[in-house]
């Protein structure tokens, strides 16, 4: 086949947008459209809310808005504004909403969909002046929304506790109702510290949604966290595999529960706990492993971009060299327009940007897998030194080569941790073993852009364990990390405006209606 081809293959739609060159695309929504206050009833359960949307225009003429609702942290939210050639969608990135509607009564309204975590309706807006919508927002509510659950604290005896009676505590939401209600067991990605705000947690956003859908979730407080008593780190696997049966137990003995429609639903490292327990009796009724490992533990660390970084910390490294990229993509394109403004041929233009990306993809490929080697050998080295003092010195030496701009005090500090009995039992890990007996149906969930848990390297080995399950469900989520958020932008970081990312509205749509295919 010839290179060219290749080449232009592997570009595919690079240039669509500013340098299409085979069709005009119709004009987007004029900002001067949408311009101004626009103001719509939002139907929910037992009543209604007024949703304002006012849209006004950046100095360079981007249209931007802002979100204002009685609705506590919807208020005042800043907004996206996207626009094409028969709708505008208005994206509240901070709080998870959006609305996408189409522009009819001679663009003074617009009809369309309003979705948030946990909800979605029909939303229609109409075009008013300043005063008007500031006459609707001050008149008192009419009507208030109705909770959607309660909420109560529990507590959860474990034969995996050194002391039954503390045992476990947790958060159990019910759905608004008497039931009996179908019920999931919430298993956190362990050794992963929560946000210190309140602004984002995985599972308390997936938590809100299912609640809301009619669905009672338990939340058990971490291990060694709130009410529940720590465990020796290097026991912990098996302790939280007891802890995830304990708590289906509890959910069945509940009144107002549905003992046959129990299941579990994990992230990380608590998708391995979900799926380890899926494997025994009684077995939940359905199990969802959301960025589970299929490698084993030592492979999984190895092949994650910065083993250097503590939990919860951004990749420095990896992030530079992704802006370099970008950096380089964007003066390709520069350099093809310009060719193109000089009468180049088109085809040789696109050619110039697929050879860019081909020349990029190389190198990040190359770059991973000499990290990837780096960093195996070295968990190698731990694996194999029995004697702790010994390895961290090791560790700590190889890590400065690895990373020459690594301190040596933060140097000494990872190597700590990288030895310690928890990073110990994990390399030992091997998510193999009891995936065969696992018979429940079961969703898993990765996102393309997780770069902690990879799916190239995890979806299909757990997909390969799990090939007697004729009920398993794999799914790819294009672009979300391993919180299943869309990434922050390098631009974003470097600018300064970057904001706490929500959980991306399609994960939690797709564990949704899964889960309510099961329970129904």
């Amino acid at each position: 086949m010839n290179i060219n081809y290749l080449l232009l293959k592997t570009a595919g739609l690079f240039l669509a947008g500013a340098l299409s060159l085979a069709s005009i695309q119709a004009a987007p929504i004029g900002t001067g459209q949408m311009l101004g206050q626009w103001v719509g009833a939002l139907p929910v359960p037992g009543g209604s809310r007024q949703v304002f949307i006012s849209v006004s225009a950046l100095a360079d003429g981007t249209p931007t808005a802002v979100l204002r609702m009685d609705a506590g942290r919807l208020h005042n939210s800043p907004m996206r504004v996207v626009n094409t050639a028969d709708s505008v969608v208005f994206y509240a990135d901070k709080v998870g909403c959006r609305f996408a509607g189409q522009p009819v009564a001679d663009g003074q309204r617009l009809r369309g969909q309003w979705q948030q975590p946990g909800f979605r309706a029909m939303l229609v807006l109409d075009r008013v002046a300043a005063e008007k919508a500031a006459e609707i927002s001050a008149a008192p509510a009419t009507s208030k929304e109705a909770p959607a659950y309660k909420t109560e604290e529990v507590h959860v005896s474990s034969p995996s506790s050194p002391s039954p009676e503390i045992g476990l505590g947790g958060t159990l939401r019910l759905p608004a109702g008497t039931g009996p209600f179908p019920a999931v067991v919430l298993l956190a990605d362990v050794n992963t510290p929560e946000p210190t705000t309140g602004d984002y947690s995985l599972l308390n956003a997936l938590a809100d949604y299912l609640t809301r859908q009619g669905v009672a979730v338990l939340r058990l407080d971490d291990r060694g966290t709130g009410r529940s008593v720590g465990v020796a780190a290097a026991t912990a696997g098996t302790q939280l595999v007891a802890d995830a049966q304990s708590a289906m137990a509890y959910l069945r003995a509940k009144p107002g529960i549905d003992p046959l429609r129990v299941g579990l639903l994990g992230h990380g490292e608590g998708a391995n706990v979900a799926l380890l327990a899926g494997a025994q009796a009684p077995a939940p009724a359905f199990l969802v492993a959301l960025a589970a490992a299929g490698v084993n533990g030592q492979e999984l660390l190895a092949r994650q971009t910065a083993l250097v970084n503590q939990p919860g910390e951004p990749d420095t490294a990896q992030m530079k060299w992704a802006t370099q990229a970008a950096q380089a993509m964007a003066q390709a394109r520069r350099e093809a327009k310009q060719q193109l403004a000089t009468g180049a041929n088109p085809a040789q233009t696109q050619l110039r940007i697929a050879q860019e990306q081909l020349r990029l993809a190389t190198e990040a490929r190359k770059r991973n897998d000499a990290l990837y080697k780096r960093q195996y050998a070295l968990l190698e080295i731990i694996r194999q030194t029995a004697d702790n003092a010994q390895a961290q010195a090791i560790v700590a030496n190889m890590l400065k080569q690895i990373y020459p701009t690594l301190t040596p005090a933060a140097a000494q500090v990872r190597a700590g941790q990288l030895t310690s009995p928890w990073y110990r039992s994990f390399l030992m890990f091997n998510p193999q073993a009891e995936l065969a007996k696992v018979a429940c149906p079961t969703l898993l969930l990765h996102g393309t852009a997780d770069t902690q848990v990879q799916v190239a390297a995890n979806l299909p080995a757990l997909e390969k364990g799990l090939k007697a399950n004729k009920r398993v469900n794999a799914q790819k989520l294009d672009g979300l990390n391993h919180e299943f958020q869309t990434p922050i932008s390098e631009q974003a970081l470097a600018a300064g405006t970057a904001v706490r990312p929500t959980a991306a509205t399609d994960a939690l749509e797709t564990v949704s209606e899964w889960v309510m295919r099961q329970v129904k």
